[in-house]
């Protein structure tokens, strides 16, 4: 399995390399973080409750994801092990990742008894300050996030594949944010079928959308929907909502001879969320205003 992914993932960055140059300078670092991440992964040792099949059929019929973001736990061992991986494969030109790791690894040596909490403080974002723990003065905060949501992504995605063994999202889940986690998605895939799949940017989990539907808003007016494709780039497209004004980018993978590595696509379609700003749309947030900034009883079904 790991080897199967391993192999996916470097063939993926081969051909982006070919296909998109001006990327050129992230790709031996983004090759080592996944393949960094991928051994990892098969290794985090994690605690979860097990869930009941018919639990989360009614959470999800009530449009309710599995968890929260702070709720995941965390292999906190095999962060530390990503957070060195990751030190010896930024470009010693790039002073954002260097400083942004040497600041998670001051702030772990002052804090010796403290490090879960380090770590867990990156679960929350916008809820629990890092600031309490880390020395950000003249560190890039974007790539402080970058380093530390790296480091802990293969315990998250861990989290959530193990949820998922229990129930199957396509069967019951409407809803345009991610069904383990309630976050919204990095990206959205046509598959061969022409399903519309959504990739949460949180977890990594996939689920399926309706033709027409926003993942931010629920519009399903296909009338305020819309699309925009980037010239020379006929695999790509921007979905946008009249409603909202929020876009999500679309990668076409019904002709590829390989599916799409996410991560990857997230870095080299940034200049498709350039287009897409210069449109006049909105970047969406990661975790969902209904289910994090709305009271539960609000949250749509």
């Amino acid at each position: 399995m790991l080897a199967d992914a391993e192999t996916l993932m470097r063939k993926a960055v081969a051909l982006a390399r070919t296909s998109k140059p001006a990327y050129q300078e992230l790709y031996d670092f983004l090759e080592s973080l996944y393949a960094a991440q991928l051994k990892v992964k098969p290794r985090c040792r994690l605690s979860l409750n097990p869930l009941d099949n018919e639990a989360v059929r009614r959470q999800w019929q009530a449009g309710r994801p599995l968890m929260r973001r702070w709720e995941f736990p965390l292999d906190i061992e095999a962060a530390q092990e990503l957070l060195e991986a990751v030190a010896r494969a930024v470009p010693a030109h790039n002073q954002e990742l260097s400083g942004a790791c040497s600041a998670i690894s001051q702030a772990l040596a002052r804090n010796p008894s403290a490090k879960d909490a380090v770590w867990e403080s990156f679960l929350h974002h916008e809820w629990n300050s890092w600031e309490e723990w880390l020395d950000i003065t003249g560190v890039d905060l974007p790539s402080l996030l970058f380093v530390a949501r790296s480091c802990l992504r293969p315990s998250i995605e861990r989290v959530a594949e193990e949820q998922l063994q229990t129930a199957c999202p396509d069967d019951h889940w409407k809803a345009g944010y991610c069904p383990v986690c309630g976050s919204l998605p990095s990206l959205i895939s046509l598959d061969g079928d022409g399903r519309r799949r959504a990739h949460c940017s949180w977890c990594g989990t996939p689920w399926l959308l309706a033709r027409f539907q926003c993942p931010i808003c629920d519009n399903r007016h296909h009338e305020s929907l819309g699309y925009l494709y980037a010239e020379q780039e006929p695999g790509y497209r921007i979905d946008y909502c009249m409603k909202c004004r929020y876009y999500f980018k679309t990668i076409d993978a019904r002709e590829r001879l390989w599916p799409p590595w996410i991560p990857l696509e997230e870095w080299t379609t940034l200049h498709l969320d350039l287009v897409a700003q210069r449109q006049g749309w909105k970047t969406p947030p990661s975790p969902a205003p209904a289910v994090y900034d709305a009271d539960t009883s609000a949250v749509p079904s």
